[in-house]
Parts: structure tokens; sequence; C-alpha cells
């Protein structure tokens, strides 16, 4: 597929001879991802972490592994618990959301200590239906060097699942960022990703816009994570 070879293309020229330090967690996006990277670099170049935490489903482990088998790659694992622990206890921290984000931070922390450690670039993991809501952590799973599927939505990546033959345990799975337990993607946002998805390719895509409160939810949900898809405010010009 063409788009295949052109994401490969782009990873190859970015990386630049860089190892490629990859979180996996037995979700769509990453495993698209990983599969990109082993069709664009050596997979001994590959360092994928799977970092799971107290709240992480068995099925989690079990696609990982399956997966990283099928593509012929090793992957390190991290429990995140002692990490975060250590921060909840410190601050004495009880919001949700907060804690969540912690997770989500100590993540890009440990792929940063491994990309820091091997000559290596950290490979972000966010579609372009995320990037426009907003529906990631700002210095969390945002922070990369590289984002390679950044431009297609949630559609597209179950499309490239297909194509790329990723295992169908992996494709039928609910979306979610493991941030607590029980959470999913569109049980939190109300919507399903084929709504989303619809919604936002008619307001960015083609300049449509209705008043119906579903797309009224999607343009607030832009508007609040603004500053997540800008630098920090300056004075500089």
């Amino acid at each position: 597929m063409q788009e295949i070879e052109r994401i490969s293309n782009f990873l190859r020229k970015v990386l630049g001879g860089k190892n490629a330090v990859i979180g996996i967690s037995g979700g769509i996006d990453s495993s698209v991802t990983l599969a990109l990277l082993t069709r664009s670099i050596e997979k001994e170049k590959i360092i994928a972490v799977f970092m799971p935490d107290r709240n992480t489903p068995q099925a989690d482990y079990d696609d990982v592994k399956q997966l990283t088998e099928k593509l012929g790659v090793t992957y390190r694992q991290v429990r995140i618990d002692p990490m975060v622990d250590s921060f909840v206890n410190t601050l004495a921290a009880s919001d949700r959301a907060a804690i969540g984000n912690i997770k989500s931070r100590m993540r890009m922390i440990v792929l940063y200590y491994f990309a820091n450690t091997n000559n290596g670039m950290v490979v972000g993991t966010t579609n372009r239906t995320e990037l426009l809501l907003g529906y990631f952590t700002k210095y969390g799973d945002g922070g990369c060097d590289v984002e390679p599927i950044e431009h297609l939505y949630k559609r597209d990546i179950y499309e490239l699942a297909r194509i790329l033959d990723i295992p169908e345990s992996i494709i039928a799975k609910k979306p979610t960022a493991g941030l607590w337990e029980g959470q999913t993607d569109e049980g939190e946002i109300g919507m399903t990703y084929a709504q989303m998805d619809d919604i936002l390719a008619d307001i960015f895509d083609r300049g449509t816009f209705t008043d119906k409160l579903e797309y009224k939810k999607i343009m607030e949900m832009h508007s609040r994570s603004d500053h997540k898809r800008t630098l920090p405010y300056s004075l500089k010009k």
C-alpha cells in the first residue's frame, strides 16, 4: 500500500539511523506503529517497551506477546506501579484524572530513559482523531520526537491494521488509554470513534458545521485542548 511506504520512508528519514523507542500497550495504535517500524528500519534498532500497572488486564500482556512474536521484535517490560505510587503518596494525590496523567508521564520518562541511553528517538502513537480532540496527555503520550500516524483518523488506523495483519484480538479490543480501571476512550468521550471521525472530517476537512450537540461537543473539546497542539506561550517573536 502506498501509504505504508510513504510512512516508512518518512520514518527512515527522520530517524536517520538512530534507534526507535516505542511504548507498546496491546492497543491498536501502538501495534500499527510498531508494525510500520518493522517495515522501516532493522528490527534490532527497535526498542519496544511495555509498561503495565496493576490495572493492566491479562489480555494486554497476551496481545503484546503475540504481536511482538509475530513481528519478530523483542520487547522490555517495565512496571510503572512503584514510580506512580511514589508520586501519588508524596503528593497525597486523589484526583483520578490527575493520577491518570501521572501514569502517562511516567511512561514518557521511561521511554526517554531508553532513548537517552541507546541513541534513540521516541516514536509516538497519537492519531489524527486524538490530536484534534486533544485526547492525549500533555508531556505524557504526547511527549515524543516523531508522530508517524498523526495524520490518520482512527478509522484509517483500523484499515492499516488489517493490511498489516495485526492480530484480530487487538483490532477487536475497545480502545483505552489504560489510565484507570475500566476506562475506555469511547465511554469517556460519549461517542464511538466512527461518530467522532465523521464529525471531525466534516469540520476540519470539509468545513461543514451544524448546530447538533455532537458537533458542539467536538468543537468544545478541540478548543479546550488548543494548548496541547501549540508551543508554550511566550513573548518571543
